[in-house]
């Protein structure tokens, strides 16, 4: 039977959904980060022990990408077809063992296999949740939600600040270890208990919520009709109309340069250090401020785009104003307050501009080609993310200057910007009647 049903109806359904699953998301998403970059804290401590330079850390650092690329389209097939809860506790806790085991590392050999293994185990899970939410949010509201899920990136330096230099340096020595082992054991350990509770937190579909009533889950089933109705193209929906889809291609193409900011996380501590930061805790301090700042910067963003539904000039301008900050960063050469607005400016234009992009493939993608579609984006494009940290390694250790490589990061988030902004077609996102 026909609901009628007002825009406040909608926002209503769609609010006790986002408060369902997203503060459980939102903390896997912290976690998963905070597993990913914590490395880039505990070399401070590792690279002089072990008698490393730049460019293998960079390499270590690296390494994760290639367990990541290889497994990350069949976890995202294997979602469809078992579900999410299953795959996220399949993942998050596999990915949480291999991190405790980082604690064990000896040498450069078992931080390769480590990260290798830490990038398998976790391939699926980034394009494996935006998949899961485009199941229960229709297009005008996927901003939305897709940037209380992203806003873990910013959230996990938050919480990485917050407690890397404290652990680091608070628990060193305690039971003979040192405190870059404790960062690894304190960071894994979650993990795998989030993997746990995903299997109960987490329903498959709309349609199987015992939170929603029959009247809710119609009224979702019914939005997503609409928005599949409401595409003024056609969708590419099996795996061979994905691959020959030029403009998924092109989505490979942004974000490529968008993964290449990993370098972000990555470097920023050793960043701080250079520019003055008296110690890591001092370093982490200021990154955990600087989160802060950008969670807040990314989530507005990501709201007013919803808001206007507009999705072009919000990529355009944010991506601009990061591509200012890295090119600026030279200029804040010893001066530890301008590098860290600096490091504001640049992550909060990145991180913006990456949330705003995912919430445009799954409107170009459905049913398996969408599967395929996220995973083959992810995945190809974490090419940026392997090469991104190993290229500022190596030029670090032979220019004894991080800034080279950002400037190839910045240059890089300029081409994707503009190919998201002017080659990727923008429509105005529907709304429900009465919005």
């Amino acid at each position: 039977m026909p609901l009628t049903t007002t825009a406040a109806d909608h926002d209503a359904v769609y609010r006790k959904i986002a408060w369902r699953l997203m503060p459980f998301l939102l903390m896997c998403y912290i976690v998963n980060y905070l597993d990913r970059v914590s490395i880039g804290y505990a070399k401070l401590q590792f690279v002089p022990e072990m008698h490393l330079n730049e460019t293998v850390f960079g390499l270590i650092t690296s390494a994760f990408f290639v367990g990541y690329i290889v497994f990350e389209i069949p976890s995202n097939l294997l979602l469809l077809r078992i579900g999410a809860p299953k795959t996220l506790t399949r993942i998050m806790t596999l990915w949480g063992l291999a991190i405790v085991s980082m604690a064990w590392a000896q040498n450069e050999y078992w931080f390769y296999v480590q990260r290798f293994l830490l990038g398998a185990f976790e391939a699926g899970f980034f394009p494996g949740v935006l998949l899961y939410l485009s199941f229960w949010f229709p297009n005008h509201q996927r901003g939305r939600a897709t940037s209380l899920f992203l806003v873990g990136i910013p959230l996990s330096g938050v919480l990485g600040g917050a407690i890397s230099g404290s652990v680091m340096e608070g628990m060193d020595g305690l039971l003979g270890l040192r405190g870059w082992r404790w960062l690894f054991l304190v960071d894994g350990i979650p993990a795998v208990l989030l993997g746990l509770a995903a299997y109960v937190m987490l329903t498959d579909r709309p349609e199987n919520a015992s939170f929603l009533s029959p009247a809710e889950k119609q009224l979702v089933v019914d939005d997503m009709a609409a928005d599949r109705a409401s595409h003024t193209h056609t969708p590419s929906g099996s795996i061979m109309e994905v691959l020959r889809n030029g403009k998924v291609w092109m989505m490979v193409f942004v974000y490529f340069t968008m993964a290449f900011l990993n370098t972000n996380q990555i470097w920023f501590p050793t960043l701080l250090r250079k520019s003055g930061a008296t110690s890591v805790t001092e370093a982490a301090h200021i990154l955990a401020g600087a989160w802060i700042i950008v969670a807040i910067f990314v989530l507005f963003v990501s709201r007013n785009s919803d808001r206007l539904g507009e999705r072009k000039w919000h990529i355009l301008v944010t991506g601009l104003l990061a591509v200012a900050g890295y090119l600026a960063l030279p200029l804040a050469v010893g001066n530890l307050w301008l590098t860290a607005f600096l490091v504001i400016l640049s992550a909060g234009g990145g991180y913006a501009v990456f949330t705003v992009f995912w919430t445009i493939p799954p409107v170009w993608l459905e049913g398996r080609g969408a599967a395929m579609g996220i995973a083959m984006i992810s995945c190809v494009g974490q090419f940026g993310g392997l090469s991104g940290p190993a290229l500022v390694g190596w030029v670090l250790d032979r220019t004894g200057s991080l800034y080279a490589g950002l400037t190839v990061a910045a240059g890089l988030l300029l081409a994707g910007t503009l190919v998201a902004v002017f080659m990727i077609p923008h429509g105005r996102l529907r709304k429900p009647a009465g919005g």
